[in-house]
């Protein structure tokens, strides 16, 4: 009878499982606002949890969290974001010259190694117009947004997930302790304490990840940041904020940033030293990383190589596009930590199957017959003659 529980349990879990990607996958249009809200809900929790327990009620202190989100993000509306779109326009506006002065270095350079004639097929001009100006960068980026937007329906799922994403996250962050009780309540008795061990052990996980991945990206900005600007590279606040945030996925973040940082540099100071610093930077910005700041802030929370986040990442925004972005590392923790547990369950199943069958051998007739050298020359001595002459 227990056993038909389990095997309907397992039923209802995969059925139930099966039900909710399918869902994903059809609604996945309209997720986005939720997921984003989940995912603020998520992070702010523990904060107002706090707060609730300081006294405070879940209301006032989902107010007090979106308050000072507000703050961080006005302090960086006024200080910070003009000074990085200036540099990135500069930046855009001087990626045609960049283009002409390496096209001029390599014609020269492959020149002399293999003759003027080598190079007759090579022509940078296409690269050189497709980047003529910012103007005509900006024109094209308005053609391509009003192509974007042609519809009614992109242009209302655009400002819906930008209206509604708040409104969500506050929703959720309110009522976090309501919708995990529903949530178990959902769950089957005989499965809830798997699930709960599980659930706890998800939540541990992805949250050290998100609190420590944050200020790793914020650490590597800031160093990357710090160097470009100590070296005098036009653009080095907005190439370092670059690079950092795009350090989530492993290595992208450095690699774009280093080779946008070295372009920059060759350019600006037509030199090799500085260009060599650059690198440098970057170095340095990697080693602290791999030895100091993921160790020490995020750890091996995940548990997945770097080629398995960069899959899912790509996985779950080919399947479900930006909501699969969204919860690509989240999914991906959750299957990790349920392979840990069957694993860990499978093995200590084994072990204690191997122990019983060894006590089983230990008290059976057979191991009487396959006594030690001990035990045969004490029963030896036993039935020796001298023994039962004492006797």
């Amino acid at each position: 009878m227990t056993g038909d529980m389990t095997h309907q349990s397992k039923s209802w879990l995969i059925a139930g499982a099966a039900s909710i990607i399918a869902l994903v996958w059809l609604l996945s249009p309209i997720l986005t606002p939720f997921f984003l809200g989940l995912l603020i809900a998520y992070l702010g929790q523990p904060v107002v949890d706090r707060l609730s327990r300081a006294g405070r009620s879940r209301t006032t202190g989902v107010l007090l969290v979106f308050l000072m989100v507000t703050i961080i993000l006005c302090g960086l509306l006024l200080l910070a974001l003009p000074q990085l779109f200036s540099e990135l326009a500069d930046l855009i506006q001087r990626a045609p010259a960049i283009v002409d002065y390496l096209s001029e270095r390599i014609e020269s350079r492959l020149g002399a190694l293999f003759g003027a004639g080598a190079l007759d097929a090579f022509d940078a001009k296409m690269l050189k117009d497709a980047m003529a100006d910012w103007g005509q960068i900006r024109r094209m980026l308005v053609a391509g947004g009003k192509e974007l937007f042609a519809s009614g329906a992109s242009l209302f799922g655009a400002l819906a997930t930008a209206a509604l994403t708040p409104v969500v996250a506050f929703y959720f962050m309110r009522d976090w302790p309501e919708l995990i009780a529903g949530t178990r309540q959902l769950i089957p008795k005989s499965v809830l304490p798997r699930v709960g061990s599980l659930a706890s052990e998800c939540d541990s996980v992805l949250t050290g990840f998100f609190a420590g991945q944050f200020m790793v990206m914020l650490a590597l900005a800031t160093i990357y940041s710090a160097g470009l600007l100590a070296l005098g590279v036009k653009g080095g606040l907005a190439i370092g904020v670059i690079a950092g945030l795009l350090s989530i996925v492993p290595y992208l973040g450095g690699v774009i940033g280093l080779t946008i940082g070295l372009l920059s540099a060759l350019y600006q100071f037509q030199d090799w030293f500085h260009p060599s610093m650059v690198l440098l930077v970057f170095m340095v910005g990697q080693m602290i990383e791999s030895t100091v700041l993921t160790p020490w802030l995020v750890g091996d929370r995940i548990g997945l190589h770097p080629v398995a986040v960069i899959f899912a990442l790509m996985a779950g925004g080919q399947l479900f596009g930006l909501v699969g972005v969204l919860i690509a590392l989240p999914v991906a923790a959750v299957i990790v930590v349920a392979l840990k547990q069957v694993l860990s369950a499978s093995s200590e199943f084994e072990f204690g199957e191997s122990i019983e069958a060894l006590s089983d051998q230990t008290d059976s007739p057979i191991a009487t017959e396959t006594a030690g050298p001990d035990e045969e020359a004490s029963i030896s001595k036993e039935d020796s003659p001298s023994s039962k002459g004492n006797e």
